[in-house]
C-alpha cells in the first residue's frame, strides 16, 4: 500500500522555519487549514470531446536557427529562419540580432522576405529604426505558417 504524503505536515514543515522571522515573543503558525487550495475535479480527457485539431509543420533546423549574413551582388542578405515552433517566442530577440547585422551596412532601405512572425517582427523593428522597409511574401499573413499555428478558423 502506498502512503500519500500528509499535506498539512508539508505546509507546516515548510513554514515552520519562518518562526525565526517572528519578533521576540511572537509565533508564526502558518496559514489556517481553510486556506488550503480546494481539490481539483478530475480531467475528463476523451477523444469524443475533441472539437478541433490544428496541425502546422514549422521549418526547423537541427543545427539551430540560421542567423548569419552573406553578400549577393551588392545586397547584404541576413538569414533569420529555422526556429521551428519557437519562432513566436524568439521573434523579437532574433529580429533584433538580424537588424543589428543589417545596420552594419548603413542601409537606405530594407527588404524583408516572408511575413511570418520572424519577418513581421524584423520589419516592425526596421520601421521603428526609421528605415524604409518593404515586405515581400508568397502568402498573406493569414496563410503564413506562423499564423496558422495560432489563428482559429
Amino acid at each position: 500500500m502506498t502512503r500519500k504524503p500528509d499535506r498539512r505536515f508539508a505546509v507546516l514543515g515548510g513554514l515552520g522555519a519562518l518562526s525565526a522571522c517572528a519578533g521576540p515573543g511572537e509565533t508564526f503558525l502558518g496559514p489556517p487549514a481553510m486556506d488550503l487550495p480546494p481539490r481539483l475535479a478530475p480531467i475528463r480527457a476523451h477523444k469524443d470531446r475533441l472539437f478541433d485539431i490544428t496541425v502546422c509543420l514549422r521549418p526547423f533546423r537541427a543545427a539551430g536557427p540560421r542567423l548569419d549574413t552573406e553578400t549577393i551582388g551588392d545586397a547584404l542578405v541576413v538569414h533569420n529562419y529555422g526556429h521551428g515552433g519557437s519562432g513566436w517566442s524568439l521573434s523579437w530577440g532574433s529580429a533584433t540580432l538580424a537588424l543589428e547585422k543589417a545596420m552594419r551596412r548603413n542601409p537606405k532601405e530594407i527588404a524583408v522576405i516572408g511575413c511570418g512572425a520572424l519577418g513581421l517582427t524584423a520589419a516592425t523593428l526596421a520601421l521603428r529604426a526609421g528605415i524604409p522597409t518593404t515586405i515581400y511574401c508568397k502568402e498573406l499573413i493569414q496563410q503564413a505558417r506562423s499564423a496558422r499555428a495560432w489563428i482559429r478558423k
